[in-house]
């Protein structure tokens, strides 16, 4: 049994509790008394949560109970049922009626080893029940987990792929795209930063083929590149030095290219002119001299010449020519392309300068063979051009990749978008699959759970053992006995018939002439829930002989008649409880429980009274448990315990001291004028007849009128100075009117 409630912490009002060493233990019946509001609901709380050892309404909640076996705290569980009938009970079984109450059933003598084995399945069954919520919470928070990760993931791909025709990507899209990867490429910095310059592109125009101009070769007459000019060049310079031309040679001229030249072009010019005197000096030109220069200056000699000046010729139209390459703007190209191409661009203009240096060297060497033409010498021309080809390639190669990324540019968007995709959800691959093998393993735990097998100590499928539960219960119980005595409570409860309990499989309906009951009467509400949870103490899930028993305000909501059959029930289905706890804040309940306790057989267990008081402190509301006054157990109404409330009342200047004390002083008024004045006059009527100081009397009047009842908003904080006053007052008045019943209130009080 439970003996004493040590500590409570964070529970209501029972904030920070401690119970006071005076105070007795819990026995076999115990009664609590309290007004409304100070607690009892909170205690009976308390007391419903020791089975489960928490209370999830009240995570901080701690709390030490001692019980014959040892102390109970937070997390604990007791190991005896406890049942408790509260506000809660109500709501949780009965709420608005919307459904039917579970069956109760109610176990017969002769089946008590079907119902052992009822429990155990019942345990095996809740046991797989709670371990597939359990995983069912655990498989949620993973898929939640795994959802976060896709989230995210999707987050960066979407701001990666912007400009895409994707724009919205959402986690679904990443869940599809991830279920669909196949050898998915790790991207480095560069290539991911290329790709996502694709997705944003605009497409652009082709830039068409490198523009390369052409040049007609003199021998063939065919049309041939710069480059290869340039190579064509060199090898006929090197030729054109291996070739000399037969003459009789004059010395002087021979020793001197640059006269030779001179002469040479000077009888050219003669000739031409037809001049037979020296354009020079004027003088006639020998015959002599005329002849040994034709000799000199040969017809072969002058073709040899003529070729030479005719590549020299050519070389100027290669020069111009290697002028005339047409490259396109490099913002014209895609801008993942344009490194490429400034690279190419460089390194062609640099080649470029080296094939005119080249080719302008050719022409020196055959300015110089012009003045060695008697001469045949290996002259060096170079003519490697690759480089410059090569650079030429690499630019019409940056070109095609434009165009052909012009030409299938959405193709492109989609090819860098789906390789973005890719890269980032490698990313999470490892994370993913983690939590999926983890959601598996769950899984695979779910099935056999659902479906049995082995690794199980009952192999059989939950769906077996729920049915061979209802099949057993079927056999052992009998659901309709259950009905038959909730409807006869009923009917004696309420002393009519027209509210009934009826069976089906689903549980009890509660039906009204025939009919679903509807618009249900507070007191019909609470009498059936008392009734509901009375009989279900029967049911064969609970041992009353060894189950605690907490009763709270069951009377609530009842007419003054119901009362009595609230108490008949509670009386005669509760007393072979191991233990059995009443709150209640109605006095005329109280006073016949007390009797019941005081007439009880010493030979059924020991009785506590105790009763909880709730008070304001600077902290707020706080309750503590006492032991009941006497003058409550003692005497048949309140009045007596109210008045040495008021009697011994002192206020310390604070309206916390003080709100209690406006109610207690009505219900002192009332009560003692309806003694002194019985009548159906109000109560205002009977004030003004008594005869008292009229000051006085609406004093008392105001203050038990006007400042009872308190709400805890717009309190009157003329209650601190009124209230020692005006208690004062009542206290004078009772004596002055009444002073024989004064003398005996007051030696009560004092006692």
């Amino acid at each position: 049994m439970l003996t004493q409630i040590k500590k409570i912490k964070s529970l209501g009002v029972f904030d920070n509790y401690a119970s006071p060493p005076e105070l007795k233990a819990f026995e076999r019946f115990n009664v609590i008394y309290g007004e409304n509001g100070s607690g009892k609901t909170t205690l009976s709380r308390l007391l419903a949560c020791l089975q489960a050892g928490e209370h999830k309404d009240y995570p901080s909640l701690e709390f030490s109970v001692d019980t014959q076996s040892g102390s109970l705290t937070h997390g604990q569980k007791y190991v005896r049922n406890v049942r408790v009938f509260n506000s809660d009970f109500v709501e949780a079984n009965i709420g608005r009626f919307d459904g039917p109450l579970r069956h109760i059933l109610i176990l017969g003598e002769e089946n008590k080893a079907v119902a052992a084995e009822i429990k155990a399945e019942v345990a095996t069954r809740d046991g797989r029940t709670k371990r597939l919520q359990d995983i069912a919470a655990a498989v949620t928070k993973l898929e939640n987990e795994r959802g976060k990760i896709f989230s995210t993931i999707a987050k960066t791909i979407g701001e990666a792929t912007s400009g895409s025709t994707l724009r919205n990507y959402r986690k679904p899209d990443a869940e599809t795209a991830f279920g669909k990867l196949a050898n998915p490429k790790s991207l480095n910095h560069s290539e991911l930063e290329i790709h996502r310059a694709t997705v944003r592109q605009e497409q652009m125009p082709e830039v068409g083929k490198l523009n390369v101009p052409g040049i007609i070769e003199p021998e063939t007459g065919k049309t041939i590149g710069p480059v290869g000019a340039a190579h064509a060049l060199a090898k006929r310079c090197t030729a054109l030095t291996m070739r000399s031309a037969q003459s009789a040679v004059i010395a002087r001229l021979a020793s001197y290219p640059d006269i030779a030249a001179w002469v040479e072009e000077g009888v050219t010019l003669h000739k031409h002119h037809a001049s037979d005197t020296c354009e020079f000096c004027a003088q006639p030109l020998p015959a002599a001299r005329l002849k040994a220069l034709a000799d000199h200056f040969s017809v072969e000699d002058q073709q040899l010449k003529a070729e030479i000046d005719r590549e020299r010729v050519w070389i100027a139209t290669v020069l111009e020519a290697l002028g005339g390459f047409t490259l396109p703007d490099r913002l014209a190209l895609y801008s993942e392309l344009r490194a490429d191409y400034d690279t190419a661009v460089a390194a062609f203009e640099n080649e470029m300068e080296a094939v005119r240096a080249r080719v302008a060297a050719v022409d020196g060497l055959l300015a110089e063979k012009l003045t060695r033409r008697t001469e045949a010498y290996d002259g060096v021309a170079q003519s490697d051009a690759e480089a410059l080809k090569a650079a030429l390639t690499a630019i019409a190669d940056v070109m095609e990749r434009h165009d052909t990324k012009t030409k299938g540019f959405e193709a492109e968007k989609v090819a860098a978008r789906n390789a973005i995709e890719a890269h980032y959800l490698l990313t999470v691959k490892a994370q993913v699959e983690e939590v999926a093998a983890k959601i598996a393993t769950y899984k695979a735990e779910e099935t056999l759970l659902n479906d049995g097998g082995d690794g199980l100590p009952d192999k059989r499928s939950l769906a077996a053992i729920t049915q061979s539960i209802i099949e057993k219960q079927a056999q052992i119980s009998n659901e309709h006995k259950g009905g038959e005595e909730l409807t006869a409570h009923l009917k004696q409860f309420l002393g009519r018939t027209d509210l009934v309990f009826e069976n089906n499989k689903d549980g009890y309906v509660v039906l009204r002439r025939g009919k679903p009951a509807k618009r249900l009467s507070e007191g019909e509400k609470t009498a059936i829930a008392f009734l509901y949870f009375l009989v279900q103490l029967k049911d064969q899930d609970f041992d009353l002989a060894e189950g605690v028993v907490v009763i709270d305000d069951p009377i609530s909501s009842l007419d003054s008649g119901a009362i009595y059959q609230a108490f008949s029930f509670l009386k005669n289905v509760t007393q072979d409880a191991k233990q059995l706890f009443i709150l209640t804040h109605n006095h005329e309940f109280l006073r016949l429980v007390i009797n019941w306790f005081q007439n009880l057989p010493n030979s059924l267990g020991k009785k506590s009274y105790a009763m909880v008081l709730c008070s304001e402190t600077a902290a707020g509301r706080s309750a503590r448990i006492t032991a009941l006054d006497p003058l409550l157990i003692e005497h048949a109404t309140e009045y007596h315990y109210l008045f040495k409330v008021l009697y011994t009342f002192q206020s310390d200047g604070t309206i916390l001291s003080c709100y209690h004390v406006p109610n207690v002083a009505r219900k002192v008024l009332e009560t003692f004028l309806d003694f002194h004045l019985p009548s159906n006059m109000s109560l205002y009527r009977k004030l003004d007849e008594t005869d008292f100081d009229p000051h006085k009397k609406t004093a008392i009047f105001k203050f038990t009128n006007d400042l009872s009842h308190f709400t805890g908003k717009g309190f009157d904080p003329a209650l601190v100075s009124e209230t020692q006053k005006n208690t004062a007052y009542l206290l004078e008045m009772i004596k002055q009117v009444a002073p024989l019943h004064y003398a005996g209130l007051e030696a009560l009080a004092k006692g």
